[in-house]
């Protein structure tokens, strides 16, 4: 099988390390000095290629409840805009851009575009979703992750000066840190709260704020990300799952528990199965031995069972792409999809190609949107 060719190295990391850092203390400076070389290596800007692919046809009803959310209008300039939200104790900033066609009356699809570890807007907004998404209508919210907080008390040295304060997203969310069986007693009842702010909460408040700013699509809301931001959109698919009509991974979606949610929703992920960073068979993160997120096709497994999708999916190889492995799961309640693609040998990488006709290459960000574009939350 064959490998396809990235362009786009990943735009910003993934720390994911509240459940590592106290699993196995001993061994939690290694990890810290491995997190820090990571951390170096994505706060790195990279480009991204352009895209002048047409837009795609979306074939969507829009009720005329929805359609009365916009009356009066809910009028913008199209372009980005940077605003702040305050949550938790922090002012904390995000950018809305704004569509070309966007008229303050017709519902606009949205979706959250969220950065990795270390990560930053500018970064992610070089995946170019807020063009391509842009094109076909979509307002694309790209927000800031929060600084990562190391809990007290653990071993001190040199590396967590270098990770305190780290751009990071808390997607544990309700179900709080699992620690496992190794873990001290005095962290066995640590908090979330205790690595950050609440993101959950942040993100909720998020989307009130746009959704009652701009005229949006209640059954049109999306949320997508990259290894950190990857974890965290499937936790707000767990934690907000009524919300949201889908959300798509790239490079991270093992990283959080068990859904703890009760509402179906259609999951995308795209992962290589050579990542060295976010392990694509789990139980292991950067090398180390330490994390218990399961493998990438135990997670959506885990999806497929909580959609209520027939037990074993649908594997085909070279589909959609040379080197890509789809496994598709049928059967979900609610006209939901569960939906994995594997790439042979990809790395740690938000797949990108070069130009619209760069045939034959896997392009996170135009099907992630196509993938948005069949999904109407019901």
């Amino acid at each position: 099988m064959g490998t396809s060719r990235v362009t786009q190295p990943v735009v910003g990391c993934d720390l994911l390390a509240g459940n590592v850092w106290v699993r196995v203390m001993r061994q939690v400076i290694l990890f810290l000095a491995a997190l820090s070389v990571l951390a170096a290596a994505c706060s790195s800007d990279s480009e991204s290629a352009d895209r002048t692919e047409p837009a795609g046809e979306t074939a969507t009803t829009i009720s005329s409840e929805v359609a009365d959310r916009c009356d009066p209008a809910l009028p913008a300039e199209p372009g980005p805009v940077e605003a702040t939200l305050a949550h938790d104790g922090l002012d904390r900033t995000y950018v809305v851009h704004v569509p070309e066609d966007y008229d303050g009356t017709t519902p606009a699809p949205m979706t959250l575009s969220l950065h990795g570890f270390n990560g930053s807007i500018e970064a992610q907004d070089r995946n170019g979703l807020p063009d391509e998404a842009g094109e076909r209508g979509y307002v694309v919210v790209t927000p800031q992750g929060a600084p990562l907080n190391v809990p007290e008390g653990l071993p001190q040295s040199g590396d967590w000066a270098q990770l305190e304060g780290l751009a990071f997203w808390n997607f544990f969310g309700s179900s709080g840190v699992e620690f496992g069986d190794e873990v001290l007693p005095e962290f066995a009842d640590l908090d979330s709260s205790a690595l950050g702010t609440d993101d959950i909460g942040f993100l909720g408040a998020l989307l009130d704020e746009v959704t009652s700013t701009f005229c949006i699509d209640p059954d049109r809301v999306y949320s997508t990300g990259v290894s950190n931001g990857a974890g965290m959109s499937t936790a707000l698919g767990c934690e907000l799952g009524e919300r949201f009509a889908a959300i798509a991974g790239v490079s991270g979606v093992n990283l959080t528990g068990e859904c703890p949610g009760d509402a179906p929703g259609s999951v995308f992920a795209i992962h290589g199965d050579g990542d060295g960073i976010v392990v694509y068979e789990g139980k292991e993160l950067m090398s180390f031995p330490f994390a218990p997120y399961p493998s990438v096709p135990d997670r959506m497994a885990q999806w497929a069972e909580h959609n209520g999708c027939d037990p074993e999916p649908t594997v085909t190889t070279d589909d959609p792409y040379p080197g890509v492995t789809s496994s598709v799961w049928s059967g979900c309640v609610d006209g939901t999809d569960v939906v994995l693609w594997t790439i042979a040998g990809g790395d740690h990488t938000w797949p990108r190609a070069a130009t619209p006709d760069d045939e034959g290459v896997v392009d996170a960000t135009v099907s992630i949107i196509d993938f948005f574009d069949d999904h109407v939350r019901m």
